[in-house]
């Protein structure tokens, strides 16, 4: 009886597991149920059309990590609680107590002069909670900029990063105005001598930018006075002595919606060509004619110059603005140094990443890696004043633009260069259909390319000279000896 009652219970035992076995092999695996949840909660798909602010593709930085990662400061989501990142924290909050009117006991003059600011123009101190009240209005807003959710950081934090961080930039931005017109601002940022110029930096990378829309509101609710500088201008003045140039205000178009301030620094490049160019450009190209060819520059700068393309360098213009006319190129100088290859860099990685933003600077690398292959290449950009640089060497040089090159797509259906590039080749091909052309350039290659060259064809020259003579004078005595008579 025990054996048989053992037995039923096994049974029934065996029954239960096949049936919740059955009942889950009938139900769907969990990613199926969140996803079929996610569409009845009515999810919508973000195709992202708002992004302005994106993380630099990995193989990009993988080619130079340090151009696209900052290095003492994060500023947005991106870099949000990175541990090396940390100690600037102390000054955010530091520059928010001063934008909230905490100006320490050093900086007494300053409140009086600020209270008597705010009784002319009406304003008075300005509120955290209208601060915060404001970037809570923007806070979606402000998300649907960033390539990605930030599901982790929750609504509260992000809206005080929001304010901690773009009150520290408004506020920096303000303090360098005056810093720049010979004012003493006694504050360590400025006092430290490299902080500064690496704020400059950080503040540049793509993945280190705030919605300008923030700044802006930012910048209107903590103005106190209405004599300062816009807020683009105030960008320009900042991030100006990392490529320094003459008038850059009249490069700004005021009436023109920004991003960011990498936005805002890049369109002043743009100023001398943004007109000229059109998105079909290359359609009025002969369709007959090689793709590669016509596209792309196939000469490095020894093979143009061999050919006799002269180089200039271009004088009061736009680092952009390169021009081919009559056998001459034209180029404005390029500084190569710690400050402008991050920038130009990432120049780079926003115009890769925003469907807007027009390729110009990756036209303008594009344009540099097919002309420098090496060493010699840079040497003579260097020598007609187009390329300055600090490396150490040409060859460097070269290195760089050939490794930074490297991971960047190029939309050949869109170069602003497309008339010069053409007009380059076409120069080339002319020169090469003539066979004498080809026999000369070989030539002064082989033999005139440097003073041992020629020296050594000069003595090969005079060798056979006397080589000859002399056979000419044995054959010549053979034939008439002389009369002794």
């Amino acid at each position: 009886m025990g054996r048989r009652s053992r037995v039923k219970r096994n049974t029934r035992h065996l029954r239960r597991v096949r049936a919740n076995n059955t009942k889950a092999e009938d139900q769907p695996p969990e990613w199926v149920i969140n996803i079929n949840n996610c569409l009845k909660e009515g999810h919508v798909y973000d195709s992202g059309r708002s992004w302005t602010i994106y993380r630099v593709p990995q193989n990009m930085r993988e080619v130079h990590r340090n151009a696209y990662v900052p290095k003492i400061i994060s500023i947005g989501p991106f870099h949000y609680l990175d541990r090396r990142l940390q100690i600037m924290e102390e000054h955010k909050m530091r520059y928010l107590l001063r934008v909230l009117g905490c100006r320490g006991q050093e900086h007494e003059e300053q409140i009086e002069e600020t209270n008597e600011a705010e009784a002319r123009t009406g304003q008075s101190t300005v509120q955290l909670e209208d601060l915060v009240t404001a970037m809570k209005v923007l806070e979606q807003r402000t998300r649907a900029c960033y390539s990605e959710e930030f599901d982790d950081i929750d609504s509260d934090d992000f809206v005080q990063m929001m304010v901690v961080d773009g009150c520290f930039v408004v506020e920096l931005l303000r303090l360098y105005h005056r810093f720049d017109k010979n004012e003493t601002i006694d504050d360590p940022i400025f006092i430290t001598r490299w902080m500064l110029r690496t704020l400059q930096r950080d503040l540049l990378m793509l993945e280190n930018q705030l919605p300008f829309v923030v700044l802006r509101e930012l910048f209107k609710l903590t103005s106190t006075s209405s004599e300062e500088p816009p807020l683009t201008k105030l960008v320009l003045f900042f991030f100006d002595p990392l490529l320094p140039r003459e008038n850059i205000e009249s490069a700004l178009n005021q009436h023109q919606e920004h991003n960011h301030m990498l936005d805002v620094f890049r369109s002043t490049f743009l100023s001398s060509i943004n007109n000229n160019t059109t998105a079909g450009e290359w359609k009025q190209l002969d369709a007959n004619m090689s793709l590669y060819q016509e596209r792309q520059l196939i000469h490095c700068v020894v093979e143009l110059k061999e050919v006799g393309v002269q180089f200039r360098k271009g004088e009061d213009s736009d680092l952009l603005d390169i021009k081919f006319e009559g056998g001459v190129l034209e180029i404005p100088p390029l500084i190569i140094d710690d400050n402008t290859v991050p920038l130009l860099l990432n120049f780079v990685a926003y115009e890769q990443c925003d469907e807007d933003a027009k390729p110009f600077f990756t036209n303008f690398f594009m344009f540099f890696d097919s002309l420098i292959n090496s060493h010699n290449d840079v040497e003579i950009l260097h020598k007609n004043g187009i390329i300055n640089h600090v490396l150490g060497s040409d060859k460097d040089v070269a290195n760089l633009f050939n490794k930074l090159c490297r991971e960047i797509v190029y939309d050949l259906d869109e170069c602003y260069l497309s008339k010069q590039m053409k007009g380059v080749n076409e120069y080339c091909k002319a020169y090469y259909a003539t066979r004498w052309h080809v026999w000369w350039t070989n030539l002064i290659r082989d033999y005139f390319s440097s003073p041992w060259t020629f020296l050594s064809l000069l003595a090969a020259i005079v060798l056979l000279f006397l080589t000859a003579a002399q056979t000419f004078y044995t054959v010549y005595a053979y034939y008439r000896p002389i009369n002794n008579n």
